[in-house]
């Protein structure tokens, strides 16, 4: 089976990632399951579009469902946050150096590091499609994934946005559900 498109991005940096994390990139099809802590701005804006995307109300202990599949030399996540779902598709970008998130219309680009037992993503850039959206607009974004002291995988991640502030933020743990 061919590497993750996370493993090729990352080089020899991947051998040194936690086991959780390089499992949770490594399989076909896998399912996880966790809890999350869900934060985000809560004026009427930040509240239609998390509805509109799909994203997660604000909560904690927000039970999280992820389904990983590999699609050709991508992966796709379809993520269940409480009652909200939505889904994006992973590959490399045409310059074949970062990481192309699609969801939706939107594309957003990101550069991989590793360090610290993490996997940090560094965003870079976004567009509508093929059409580049301004940088000034864009949104502020980290994220990181890792192993937490039980072995989960752990992921982190929050949008800051200009004018309309953080629209999502979550930190939460799954682990494989075995069927």
């Amino acid at each position: 089976m061919p590497d993750s498109v996370f493993a090729h991005l990352l080089g020899d940096a991947w051998a040194a990632l936690p086991a959780a994390v390089r499992g949770f990139h490594q399989s076909t099809d896998a399912h996880y399951a966790g809890t999350a802590l869900v934060r985000g701005a809560d004026h009427l804006p930040a509240r239609l579009l998390r509805r509109v995307f799909g994203f997660p109300r604000p909560g904690v202990s927000v039970p999280v469902r992820i389904h990983v599949r590999r699609e050709g030399d991508g992966e796709r996540w379809s993520r269940r946050f409480g009652d909200r779902a939505f889904a994006s598709s992973f590959c490399r970008d045409a310059s074949g150096t970062l990481l192309a998130e699609r969801f939706g219309p939107f594309r957003f680009h990101f550069a991989l590091s590793a360090a610290g037992g993490r996997m940090h993503w560094h965003f870079r850039r976004w567009s509508l499609g093929p059409l580049p959206l301004p940088g000034a607009l864009g949104p502020r974004i980290e994220s990181w994934e890792a192993e937490d002291g039980n072995g989960a995988f752990r992921f982190y991640s929050h949008a800051d946005f200009p004018l309309l502030g953080r629209l999502i933020h979550y930190d939460g743990a799954v682990v494989p559900v075995v069927s």
